[in-house]
């Protein structure tokens, strides 16, 4: 049988450093979806696992920075939020950069210096099918996000991904960890005793999660006219691709913190459907996730107490889970050198 994670690593501030670092710092993330982004010039600002970044369109170009000033680290755009923009103003002093990240004015400043010096911090950034991946690493050349993708390019080739255009986002604040959302995602043997629309229209009996790479795709026999036919695949190490009838949503599993994390949607249609039918279909999708928050805060309320330490997973129903505790297992696995930013600390109070 296989053992699972211990229930420290669910609740420990520590845990929560390392992760954040070793698997949000160095892994291609999916921060948006293109649509999102203002046209011809704009941007857009989003949170993963506590960094602010700016995702920013320049005609045909989308780059990435890291959303705070080079004066005393405020925002240059509120996160969440989206603006056609051909030049990037900090909201505390008024210090501007132009779209390629370069600084170009402060306000009332009075010192010479070299501006070229105080551009923003750039973030690696790919697009793949019209959703925007970023990677925060500090290599020059992080690994192909190609390489990320094995197990979902082939499983998602027949979707129209690059037709839907976003629609709306949601949020849901959860009093669990990332990890705990992320393992219910990824099973369907809690369906029969979560889920009772769902149990209604699908067959359990031959439910599959087949893992391929770093992905996860749901096998998802339907019952006739069931209207939750669709496609369901997740990648490393914290989106989901929720298609089904017309629509989708990206399912962002973003870390708050120790034993909490935030689930964001973004809701994606083809032009043209009405809205009735679209906030119908985000409403059933709204009705599915509190039943799984509920029982995720649940399951994190019982982590976070003690008596349960470590348990064992079905090598039937709970594959992905265990491929997904092996992968962050193996993330981990180089904590043993300090990251860059404590290296420094450590040298200045030497």
């Amino acid at each position: 049988m296989i053992e699972t994670l211990p229930a420290s690593w669910y609740r420990d501030p520590h845990q929560y450093h390392r992760e954040r670092q070793m698997i949000f710092g160095r892994h291609w993330l999916v921060a948006a979806h293109e649509s999102q982004l203002p046209s011809p010039q704009g941007a857009m600002a989003v949170t993963v696992a506590g960094w602010s970044l700016l995702l920013v369109r320049d005609q045909d170009t989308i780059r990435g920075f890291h959303n705070v000033c080079r004066h005393r680290a405020a925002p240059l755009v509120w996160d969440g939020e989206a603006a056609a923009c051909a030049q990037l103003r900090c909201r505390y002093h008024g210090w501007r950069y132009a779209l390629d990240g370069r600084l170009t004015h402060t306000a009332n400043f009075g010192e010479a210096f070299d501006p070229d010096e105080w551009g923003l911090h750039p973030i690696h950034v790919a697009v793949w099918r019209g959703m925007v991946f970023v990677n925060l690493s500090d290599s020059m050349a992080p690994p192909p996000l190609e390489d990320a993708l094995t197990g979902l390019r082939e499983a998602a080739a027949s979707l129209p991904l690059e037709s839907m255009r976003a629609w709306k986002t949601a949020r849901h604040r959860l009093r669990a960890d990332w990890k705990t959302y992320v393992e219910n995602y990824l099973e369907g043997y809690h369906i029969a005793w979560m889920h009772p629309g769902l149990t209604r229209e699908i067959s359990l009996r031959d439910y599959t999660v087949a893992v391929d790479g770093r992905a996860a795709v749901h096998r998802v026999p339907t019952k006739p006219g069931a209207i939750s036919q669709g496609f369901w695949a997740w990648l490393w190490p914290n989106v989901a691709l929720n298609v089904y009838g017309d629509g989708m949503s990206i399912e962002r599993m973003n870390p708050l913190g120790p034993g909490e994390c935030e689930i964001v949607y973004t809701y994606l249609f083809p032009p043209g459907r009405p809205a009735q039918e679209m906030e119908e279909s985000i409403a059933l999708s709204g009705a599915v996730t509190a039943e799984d928050v509920q029982i995720c805060e649940a399951v994190q309320r019982n982590l976070d107490a003690g008596v349960y330490d470590t348990g064992r997973l079905s090598p039937r129903h709970e594959n992905g889970v265990a491929a997904f505790q092996r992968w962050v297992r193996s993330a981990l696995a180089a904590t043993d050198q300090p990251d860059k930013a404590e290296q420094k600390r450590a040298d200045a109070k030497a």
